[in-house]
């Protein structure tokens, strides 16, 4: 077998979101998920492997009541992350309105308090229930590529089912609050 043909071939297909095997390996993920738990680890799998980053959050969203509660992290202090904050005024709005936000602009990784490289609204029936925040990328990831935005795409329109059962009416935690 030709390794660079084939090395080609790979690159060809993760920014060809029809050809791309992520997206039928994340999709099958999720649709197989058995319980919140293990959509939980579902999704843990598919941000590390598929987009490259092991810090993350899952934050629930009322929208009416402006408040946001931690449903689950990894990798991330909590204690010093502050997702209205991170995403900034401009960001926040643009995520509840249901588009991927992704911020490049803070590459450093000795801050504790550094901001988030993407932010994906979970959505159901057009209106965002969850907000996706993935933070510092793996070193050997350096961007994002169409294929990428095709997952942030697949998790915004499918992850609230197995995550949440499609619910969108979340019990909530104003900012600031212990969850």
């Amino acid at each position: 077998m030709n390794v660079q043909k084939s090395a080609a071939a790979v690159k060809r297909c993760a920014a060809d979101p029809v050809n791309d095997p992520r997206l039928g390996a994340a999709r099958k993920r999720l649709a197989e998920s058995r319980g919140k738990e293990d959509a939980i680890e579902g999704l843990r799998e598919i941000v590390a492997n598929f987009l490259g980053s092991e810090e993350m959050g899952l934050f629930r969203v009322d929208q009416k009541a402006g408040s946001f509660q931690v449903c689950w992290s990894f990798g991330i202090d909590l204690d010093n992350y502050d997702l209205p904050r991170a995403l900034g005024r401009d960001g926040l709005r643009r995520v509840l309105g249901g588009e991927c936000h992704i911020d490049f602009s803070a590459r450093d990784r000795s801050s504790a308090t550094a901001r988030a490289q993407a932010f994906i609204p979970i959505r159901v029936a057009n209106q965002t229930i969850a907000i996706l925040a993935i933070l510092r990328l793996l070193p050997q990831k350096l961007a994002f590529d169409k294929g990428d935005m095709e997952l942030f795409k697949l998790l915004s329109e499918e992850a609230a089912q197995p995550l949440f059962g499609g619910h969108s009416n979340p019990q909530t935690v104003r900012p600031g609050m212990n969850a």
